[in-house]
């Protein structure tokens, strides 16, 4: 017997350098393969548990990557505090 596990590739954001970032992906990467973020930043696949990350660092958002998710899905920009975009 298995034990199915589904990942769906349109939710996973890659982490470089501390940021989350954004990525489309049409299958799940292989160890080692190279991907490029929304933002043009790239790097080597490479799989770990969330509770890992969460014992090593808090992540901000690549704000590149957002700004470009946005505007392709159509949601409004977020806006800083002083009202602008």
């Amino acid at each position: 017997m298995t034990a199915a596990i589904y990942i769906d590739p349109i939710v996973i954001q890659p982490v470089i350098d501390g940021a989350w970032h954004r990525v489309r992906l049409t299958e799940i990467p292989t160890p080692g393969q190279v991907i490029t973020m929304l933002c043009g930043a790239f790097g080597a696949a490479e799989f770990h548990l969330s509770a890992e990350r969460r014992r090593h660092q808090i992540l901000r958002q690549c704000e590149r990557c957002d700004v470009i998710d946005r505007r392709q899905r159509g949601i409004p920009l977020r806006q800083d505090r002083t009202g602008r975009p």
